[in-house]
């Protein structure tokens, strides 16, 4: 025991407790240092990069780039405005819109003396084109043109000023009238498990967790001809970080437990429409043989065929041992278990997807049967999780609490109608 004096009032404070919890002290240690660094360690904007300050010569289209190097025309900004750029190559520079950056071709621009007053108003309301929307230098109609926001493209604004919301490009103010956009209501994050064949003969026909792979081509069928695309759940967390820009119409495809039929039915109809998914892996269930596909059964993907599907999914963690729920209880035995048992889980689990690919760094989580405990949020920081999922609640927002980020479950009988209502804002 050490005692501290002050003022006749006697303070005790246990020296040993780093002795008798050396888990809970190192967890506890972690927690503190990871929330004072987020404090006093905020990312820098790219505001904070500036090189030049540069004129457009001619009209000229930026784009925003997702992390599968899809570029994506996302701003036409007009001739004779100016605005601040970082370079990034010889060919291109980097301009802040909102809270991510777009890139436009340096062949378009001069650089020019003088400066501009920065920016630094931080993001209120989330917005989403309907149209080819003007963006005006005042917060009027009757004001200069400065540049067109695509149809269908996010951008983070400053809130309404009168009938304009008000929008940072490269230093400058921008406005943008309501009627030209939509409020945004987050981003589906579509949840899927095991996928069958003709489901209503099957023996999953009253499972609600089972899909039928017809309904599920409809569905990609209908992301495709609408023009949606399929982000990363790092683009996912970039943008929720206020890092990144993302189009209007983004939704991320995740599939729940890693089942065979994600390798056999649901990889070639993705791969075949370029499209990006991610699957939770349970780690426990990975195994080196190669096995028979049997529908009719829950079969789980070994080393092999997770390697094979390397090009469109992303494996994150689920849980290695604890998939398992009391229905007495009502509780999934992950919740149950101890700190020590949840950390070592971890570890387990991303030994099982580094042997698939040794270079693959699992950042994401999704909560078996969508089952949290809040009292593990430091197992999850000390494990490099940076997003945490849950299996229902709707839409992710920018501002979703990153441990307990909502998704919108695909479940059995699930029309295309219903799918489409999900999906869009």
């Amino acid at each position: 025991m050490v005692t501290f004096l002050r003022r006749n009032c006697k303070i005790i404070f246990v020296a040993n407790f780093r002795e008798v919890y050396p888990l809970r002290f190192k967890i506890f240690i972690t927690y503190v240092l990871l929330f004072f660094f987020a404090f006093t360690h905020s990312p820098s904007s790219a505001n904070e990069m500036v090189d030049s300050k540069i004129e457009i010569t001619h009209d000229v289209t930026g784009q925003i780039k997702l992390l599968s190097e899809e570029q994506i025309n996302y701003i036409k900004l007009l001739k004779g405005n100016q605005y601040y750029a970082t370079s990034i190559d010889d060919k291109y520079w980097g301009i802040q819109i909102g809270n991510g950056n777009i890139i436009i071709p340096k062949q378009y621009t001069t650089i020019v003396d003088g400066d501009l007053i920065k920016n630094t108003a931080t993001s209120q309301v989330e917005v989403i084109s309907i149209k080819n929307a003007s963006i005006y230098s005042e917060p009027t109609r009757h004001s200069k043109e400065i540049a067109q926001l695509v149809k269908d493209m996010r951008i983070s604004t400053n809130g309404l000023n009168g009938n304009f919301y008000e929008i940072n490009i490269g230093g400058q103010k921008g406005y943008v009238h309501k009627w030209d956009v939509q409020v945004d209501n987050g981003i589906p994050i579509l949840i899927y498990h095991h996928l069958v064949v003709d489901q209503e003969n099957s023996i999953f026909k009253d499972s609600t967790s089972v899909y039928d792979i017809d309904l599920f081509k409809e569905q990609v069928k209908y992301l495709k001809e609408n023009n949606y695309f399929t982000i990363s759940l790092k683009d996912l967390d970039l943008w929720m970080q206020k890092k990144h820009t993302l189009p209007g119409k983004a939704v991320a495809l995740t599939f729940d437990d890693a089942n065979l039929s994600v390798e056999k039915l649901v990889y070639p109809i993705l791969k075949e429409n370029n499209m990006h998914a991610t699957t939770f892996v349970i780690g426990n269930r990975v195994k080196e043989e190669i096995q028979t596909f049997n529908m009719n059964s829950f079969q789980f993907a070994g080393f092999n065929e997770l390697r094979n599907i390397l090009d469109v999914f992303d494996l994150e963690y689920h849980t290695y041992a604890f998939h398992e729920f009391n229905s007495k209880t009502g509780r999934s035995i992950l919740q149950d278990a101890s700190p020590e048992e949840f950390l070592e889980d971890f570890v387990n689990s991303k030994n099982v997807i580094k042997t698939v690919d040794s270079s693959l760094e699992p950042s994401y989580f999704s909560y078996p049967y969508g089952k949290y405990i809040s009292k593990y949020e430091a197992i999850l920081l000390q494990s490099g999780v940076s997003l945490a999922f849950l299996n229902k609640g709707g839409k992710a927002t920018i501002d979703s609490p990153r441990f307990y980020v909502p998704r919108v479950p695909v479940q059995a009988k699930m029309t295309l109608d219903d799918f489409i209502n999900a999906i869009q804002n």
